[in-house]
């Protein structure tokens, strides 16, 4: 295996009509997929997913911020989803208060996050965390708990300050084929350690130049190593070799 896309949905609809070639690709390619669900439905999709190609994929469950639908009963069948031996961590789950400004919203936002923060420290599986328009906000419920597992930032998006701050508290950044098209987080990615960071497609959505425009996958992720390597100064190799080393970590994965 020469790569890990970290965070990845080929469970998703998009893919329904040629999922078996897409999958042919990431073969062929030799990358390891994290398929990461949003809700129950997707989280058990990820993991049938993960049951049928088991030498190259994983799933993680849980419910996205902005899935507003979440009661005892959901929270009860996550659990049982989160013990499975192919799920390897708890989200995407957070913040994301770019559409919400109501209070009343962000705390239920808040109330879900922070029912699977103590999933992931019950089950003893990493966070999967997406965030958007809510990074002070995140920091504050991740400082408040006693975090007993690690997170990692999906698609970060914010500046080094921010950046520093989650590195501080233990967490990881990952990063998609933005960094292809702008350099806005070049300063991110110049200062970040490269023990610290995982790459990812977040497939079918934002493919990285040359592919913008089309539906993203996870055979595109090597547009993302090259130009991360551009960034950072080093080898395409010191890139493929670090980030599949820090998801084979992150996630706990055993690797042949």
């Amino acid at each position: 295996m020469k790569l890990i896309d970290a965070h990845a949905h080929l469970q998703f609809s998009q893919f329904d009509a040629d999922r078996e070639e897409v999958i042919a690709r990431v073969r062929v390619a030799g990358i390891g997929v994290i398929n990461v669900g949003t809700d129950l439905a997707t989280s058990r999709s990820a993991i049938a997913l993960a049951e049928k190609y088991s030498e190259m994929m994983w799933a993680t469950v849980g419910v996205h911020p902005t899935e507003s639908f979440f009661t005892d009963q959901t929270f009860t069948e996550l659990e049982k989803l989160a013990r499975h031996p192919k799920v390897v961590g708890i989200g995407e789950c957070g913040l994301d208060f770019f559409h919400v400004k109501e209070n009343e919203e962000r705390k239920k936002q808040k109330e879900i996050f922070e029912r699977q923060i103590d999933l992931a420290q019950k089950v003893n599986k990493p966070l999967m965390i997406h965030c958007r328009n809510a990074y002070d906000e995140l920091l504050e419920v991740l400082t408040s708990h006693l975090l007993l597992s690690t997170f990692n930032i999906h698609f970060f998006a914010g500046d080094w300050l921010a950046a520093k701050k989650f590195l501080d508290l233990g967490g990881s950044l990952s990063f998609t084929g933005v960094i292809t098209f702008t350099n806005d987080y070049d300063e991110v990615l110049k200062n970040i350690p490269l023990d610290r960071i995982m790459i990812e497609t977040d497939c079918p959505f934002v493919a990285p130049v040359p592919y913008r425009g089309k539906r993203n996958e996870p055979a595109y992720l090597s547009a993302v190593v090259e130009r991360l390597a551009v960034i950072k100064g080093v080898s395409v190799d010191e890139i493929a070799t670090a980030t599949l080393s820090n998801a084979r970590r992150f996630f706990n994965l055993a690797l042949s």
